[in-house]
């Protein structure tokens, strides 16, 4: 049998090879992963005609790095549509994939993605991250607000969709006065690190008497390319 740790390697070899045509071992401009992305959607359209593991998880490589935010600025309207279209297809394939081959993909995925999002430059320059900051803010406060009127609809479209249904029965459990004490206990939070399309605060508030209590809060971009919170 394969060590698992080998087995990454392979999938994570094959997932390179699809994604370029060039070395990985020199700097890499911003472009030439621009220009990757470009051949692959002019290629793909919302459609995967080999069903393959292989090809799949190629597949679902090239998507990643188009949704970096540096390359897919450089997209234009029909590209990015056109990526809308993949990122779609990629949800409704996973759906029928075994936990097993999910693990795969998100295991090489994860592999492989931190390095190529260092060639390309992914950090953000102060202003950047001041901005993502601002809006980041504004959502979770909108949740927050939403959940103070106990407008549990409203709160959970803040949601990523596939968690969505789980904080929205979390929700209906409270009565509306907790609802509203968590729409003012969890306001304070702060900055750790934007880490690919993940991007995490640390929540600090007094639920108990005397007591500090801190939890994570993270966000990530949907399918759309849209901010929203995945958990907390």
């Amino acid at each position: 049998m394969i060590n698992r740790n080998w087995a990454v390697l392979i999938v994570v070899f094959i997932l390179l090879s699809d994604l370029q045509s060039y070395s990985y071992s020199s700097p890499v401009e911003v472009e030439e992963y621009t220009q990757q992305c470009k051949n692959f959607l002019n290629r793909h359209s919302g459609e995967l005609k080999d069903n393959s593991f292989e090809k799949l998880l190629g597949y679902i490589g090239n998507a990643q790095v188009c949704r970096i935010e540096k390359i897919y600025k450089r997209l234009d309207e029909e590209e990015k549509n056109r990526l809308n279209d993949v990122l779609l297809h990629i949800e409704d394939v996973k759906k029928g994939l075994s936990k097993k081959k999910l693990e795969r993909i998100n295991e090489s995925i994860a592999a492989i993605m931190p390095a190529i999002e260092n060639e390309v430059g992914k950090e953000l320059s102060k202003d950047e991250l001041k901005e993502l900051d601002i809006l980041l803010r504004a959502k979770w406060n909108g949740m927050l607000k939403a959940l103070q009127q106990n407008n549990i609809d409203e709160a959970v479209h803040y949601f990523h969709h596939t968690v969505s249904d789980r904080y929205r029965k979390l929700f209906k459990t409270l009565n509306p006065d907790s609802r509203q004490k968590i729409g003012k206990d969890l306001a304070n939070i702060h900055f750790v690190e934007v880490v690919m399309n993940t991007a995490v605060y640390e929540i600090t508030s007094k639920l108990k008497k005397g007591e500090k209590s801190s939890f994570q809060l993270a966000f990530v971009k949907d399918v759309h390319g849209e901010w929203v919170i995945k958990s907390f």
